[in-house]
């Protein structure tokens, strides 16, 4: 670092010499930063960066070096031209083109101005109470499984099977030991029979008929008729509830405020854009778009034309 800040001594007096009389500060080859580059470029560095520069010659200039030659090699671009350079050019062209606008797009966002969501969150909360604050029945069981897959075997026999141990568990006998007596589902099995999850009906990583199954018995305790899946033929036990209930509004109310401000984010964009789409007023050379288009056709659209 001496070394460099030894640099910036010797070629600090020419530089800023030679710059006084031009509209840059620094300046090699032909590209330069007028002060007011600098001061944006600086004012985008971090805390240690502005420091590091302020403070020793060399990290100013190494700084520096970076910023100018981001300047130059931007400027390699420019160079471009359609003559000469073709696909390449006009991939530039797009490319910062759609940076551009993505800017201006950002631009836009960034400086809305959002309304305060909160009475309307409150509102939104009460006349839409099942969509944003319900918390569905959730229940929890066991189960044993007479393993059958589609096509592998006859559930005909299975399923009398089946019915006789369902008897037998509903007149009293323990649904472990049968679990271990009986069951092909060796995760449930190693847990004595538990379906290790608090289920809501329709749950999406559960086979339908069983979560069916499950919400079809009214105590717990109880057993299900005997219940069919791609799997095989279950015995199912519920064994908890937990009862639908409604989450207070004010557990809620960041969540829902956080939705509405993302909605009126998306509109005002949507409404921002809408600004700059094709009016009435726009002129289409029809004979050159066909011209353009024609190799793109398909062999049937060229047919019935």
């Amino acid at each position: 670092m001496k070394c460099l800040s030894a640099v910036f001594a010797v070629l600090s007096f020419p530089l800023w010499t030679a710059t006084a009389m031009s509209q840059y500060i620094i300046e090699d080859q032909g590209v330069g930063l007028t002060r007011a580059e600098v001061e944006q470029v600086v004012k985008r560095w971090t805390p240690q960066m502005r420091a590091a520069a302020a403070n020793d010659h060399g990290d100013r200039l190494e700084l520096l070096n970076v910023a100018l030659a981001s300047k130059k090699l931007a400027l390699e671009g420019d160079k471009f031209t359609e003559e000469n350079d073709g696909d390449t050019y006009w991939k530039y062209v797009l490319v910062v083109r759609s940076t551009k606008q993505n800017f201006v797009l950002n631009n836009f966002m960034t400086s809305l101005e959002i309304p305060d969501m909160e009475e309307l969150s409150e509102e939104l909360y009460l006349t839409a109470k099942d969509k944003y604050a319900k918390v569905p029945e959730r229940r929890y069981s066991s189960h044993l499984l007479f393993k059958c897959f589609p096509g592998q075997c006859d559930r005909t026999e299975l399923k009398v099977k089946a019915q006789v141990v369902l008897d037998e568990l509903r007149a009293g006998a323990d649904i472990v030991e049968y679990v271990h007596k009986y069951s092909d589902d060796l995760v449930s099995k190693a847990k004595d029979g538990v379906f290790d999850k608090w289920m809501q009906l329709g749950e999406a990583d559960v086979e339908p008929h069983y979560t069916g199954g499950v919400f079809s018995i009214d105590k717990i305790g109880d057993y299900a008729d005997l219940v069919e899946t791609r799997f095989g033929v279950h015995i199912i036990r519920l064994d908890g509830i937990r009862e639908s209930h409604y989450l207070p509004y004010e557990d809620l109310k960041a969540s829902i405020i956080q939705r509405l401000e993302n909605e009126f984010k998306m509109l005002s964009a949507k409404e921002f854009n809408a600004k700059f789409q094709i009016t009435d007023d726009a002129y289409i050379d029809g004979a050159a778009m066909e011209a353009i288009f024609e190799p793109y056709k398909t062999d049937q659209y060229k047919t019935d034309q």
